[in-house]
């Protein structure tokens, strides 16, 4: 697609989240849209995620396509996308620095009180994103492009939840490397 459509708006981010309603929107919406490449699409896979691009941009979306959206995709997006503005909220970009802004009326927060911010930020878009994936399990019928994933398609991840390590099977073929390999001692590599 070419133009790139957001499945929230500016409204549906500041009231699902604590970002307040004064944040300038352009700041948002780089992370809006990061949020919705990594998590939106992966989640949905590339054929449901097009299909609903699709509508919203023609605003021809269906009443079972609209509940996707309003009650599964924007809450998880919402959180998504607040989690990764989080700890570029104190900082300013410019040509040759960056700076960190300061408050008149508050107290900046630590580094580790903004990394437990964002560890809870997670847990709620986590939390969000396995409802949809639950809906959507329960719910294939009605919307048949999901798990329909061909050639360069991404398919639908039906994981909603990520420690640190991957322990899914390896896609490529010739993989010999496995978890037992870690848990157990006596296998050279």
């Amino acid at each position: 697609m070419t133009q790139y459509v957001l499945l929230i708006s500016e409204n549906v981010l500041k009231q699902s989240t604590a970002i307040n309603m004064n944040v300038d929107v352009d700041f948002l919406l780089p992370y809006v849209r990061q949020a919705q490449k990594l998590y939106v699409e992966p989640k949905l896979g590339t054929d449901l995620y097009d299909k609903l691009l699709a509508d919203v941009l023609a605003v021809n979306l269906t009443a079972d396509y609209k509940k996707l959206i309003d009650d599964y995709i924007a809450p998880m997006l919402s959180n998504w996308a607040f989690y990764h503005c989080v700890p570029f909220l104190r900082f300013k970009v410019e040509n040759g620095n960056i700076y960190s802004k300061t408050s008149e009326t508050g107290t900046a927060l630590s580094t580790e009180e903004a990394q437990h911010l964002r560890e809870e930020i997670r847990n709620t878009a986590e939390y969000y994103t396995e409802r949809l994936i639950e809906y959507l399990r329960y719910n294939t019928s009605k919307y048949p492009e999901y798990g329909t994933a061909t050639d360069d398609d991404i398919p639908a991840d039906k994981n909603a939840y990520y420690a640190g390590m991957n322990l899914e099977k390896p896609r490529q073929k010739g993989t010999d490397i496995t978890l037992r390999n870690f848990l157990t001692p006596d296998i050279s590599y």
